[in-house]
């Protein structure tokens, strides 16, 4: 349903119209509002690059790396205490392959996977909260590795709005775009890594 009728059909599913959103959020009440938005568009299905490259623009890189950490990891605590709430006992039920084998490195592999799991495209960030929520890894283990897990994107996406918007703005481009590669090759060979220990 979040896929179907979320944010495509009610027009979110763009970086200007989630910056919009952030960018309304101003003055002391900036972060609390800022977390409600990734949380409430995360549930309809808004991707998390979409919105972490929406507040970097909304708020620069520093400040916007620091609002989109602190809003991605409520939004994934959110999902995985509505899902371990009222998702039924964990362990239970008969997801489909995709979740089931999510579930179940989760399950036994508990604050490394919810490392891992961020580092690679697994599933859509939604689905892989409310699916961990339904395994018996501890809240500890899945906010600490989830924690963790989510800085690389958030710094990848932080560097490369940045630079580009530096190149645009004719500002100078070698040690930005060099930063960039070193990141994104960085970013690449942890990924790679992370899907190869996914499959053994």
């Amino acid at each position: 349903m979040v896929f179907l009728f979320g944010a495509g059909l009610l027009g979110l599913g763009g970086q200007t119209t989630a910056r919009h959103w952030l960018a309304a959020a101003q003055g002391p009440w900036t972060l609390p509002m800022v977390v409600a938005c990734f949380a409430a568009l995360a549930f309809l299905g808004v991707p998390q690059f979409i919105l972490i490259a929406a507040a970097v623009a909304a708020y620069g890189p520093w400040a916007g790396s620091v609002y989109s950490w602190v809003g991605t990891l409520f939004s994934a605590l959110v999902g995985f205490g509505l899902s371990r709430a009222w998702g039924g006992r964990p362990g239970s039920g008969t997801p489909g392959e995709m979740v089931s084998s999510l579930m179940g490195m989760v399950a036994r592999n508990g604050f490394l996977a919810s490392l891992v799991i961020r580092l690679v495209p697994f599933a859509p960030f939604v689905v892989v909260n409310m699916a961990a929520g339904l395994t018996t890894i501890g809240l500890l283990d899945f906010a600490a590795g989830t924690a963790i897990g989510i800085v690389p994107k958030i710094v990848l996406t932080a560097m490369a709005g940045h630079t580009f918007g530096s190149l645009l703005a004719g500002g100078r481009w070698g040690l930005p775009v060099t930063l960039l590669v070193l990141a994104g090759t960085a970013w690449i060979a942890g990924s790679l890594l992370a899907r190869r220990w996914m499959k053994r």
